[in-house]
């Protein structure tokens, strides 16, 4: 019983994030609003923050003493902490991050006429928020702003996803992905031996009692692994490709099935300097081990050119 009211909980806040958002988009006056801005952001990150404190809670207080005998003392048990606490402190590091850092707003009319050296006469602004309007800045209204190199904008965060804060959305989608492998690995054993009744001498004579409806989790951890790992491989091509997302519904909404093999798979995905790649990713750290552990975003002074940018 315990078990479904978790399944219930879980499926209800989700839907909460998209109604939420949806409701943003209908009425962005009201969701501008200061103190409803902060209570709609405030239930559009619960369900995830629920998530990652379950997660945590489930590995240290049930899973790790049936899968270890000795959890603390032993070199598998030390394993499986540090694999556990790796993978759980960058998926809510990086998450935090994409959800805090501002995703970077060009600066506006008003800003720019304060400085003397701009033409402003060879700028092109935006007519809802006056913003610089530059090759792949895009409008998002939900936050009423243009946003520099904008992907989308995320219920699970309430933020864009743009230049500054890419490369923490993409780490998170990339170690959710590990972290749930790792409890797929984790939960498998309880619950083919609990649930399926499959023989092994790893069953204890008391671990489906301690698990009760616990042991099914290994269905709800396969379900979110699935869900993200679409995700993630979905960003991955944007990337390969050179595309955001708007671009790539944008692009998509006008080809045929002939011209998208063609244009997608062969001229961006082959053909195109990755200059999205290059400006998300790349130069957001100095060194490739920079990716692997919690850090900020380094913000280079000088990006590369925009001259392969449509």
């Amino acid at each position: 019983m315990a078990f479904v009211w978790v399944i219930i909980l879980s499926v209800g806040l989700i839907q909460g994030v998209f109604i939420i958002s949806s409701l943003q988009t209908l009425f962005p006056r009201g969701s501008r609003k200061t103190w409803l801005y902060r209570l709609l952001k405030g239930l559009q990150i619960t369900p995830v923050l629920f998530i990652f404190a379950s997660a945590i809670w489930f590995f240290f207080m049930e899973i790790l003493p049936i899968e270890v005998a000795k959890p603390y003392s032993s070199l598998q048990g030390i394993f499986y902490i540090i694999t556990a606490c790796y993978f759980w402190l960058n998926m809510v590091f990086n998450y935090l991050s994409a959800m805090i850092i501002s995703p970077g707003y060009p600066g506006t009319r008003q800003e720019l006429e304060e400085d003397t050296d701009i033409h402003l006469e060879s700028l092109k602004f935006c007519a809802k928020c006056s913003r610089v309007r530059d090759r792949g800045t895009h409008h998002c209204s939900s936050c009423n702003s243009c946003v520099m190199f904008m992907s989308h904008h995320c219920p699970f965060t309430n933020n864009c996803v743009g230049l500054n804060n890419y490369a923490h959305f993409y780490l998170f989608l990339l170690h959710c992905c590990l972290g749930l492998a790792f409890a797929v690995y984790c939960t498998y054993t309880p619950f083919m031996v609990c649930m399926l009744n499959y023989p092994s001498p790893y069953k204890a004579a008391n671990m489906c009692q301690e698990l009760g409806d616990y042991a099914v989790m290994f269905l709800v951890v396969s379900f979110l692994l699935v869900f993200i790992f679409m995700m993630f491989c979905f960003h991955t091509f944007l990337l390969v490709v050179d595309m955001s997302m708007i671009d790539f519904l944008k692009i998509c909404q006008k080809l045929t099935c002939k011209d998208w093999l063609k244009v997608i798979l062969i001229d961006r995905c082959i053909r195109r300097k990755k200059l999205l790649l290059r400006k998300l990713m790349l130069y957001r750290r100095e060194k490739w081990w920079k990716f692997l552990i919690p850090g900020f975003n380094e913000i280079p002074e000088l990006l590369p050119p925009d001259e392969f940018l449509v």
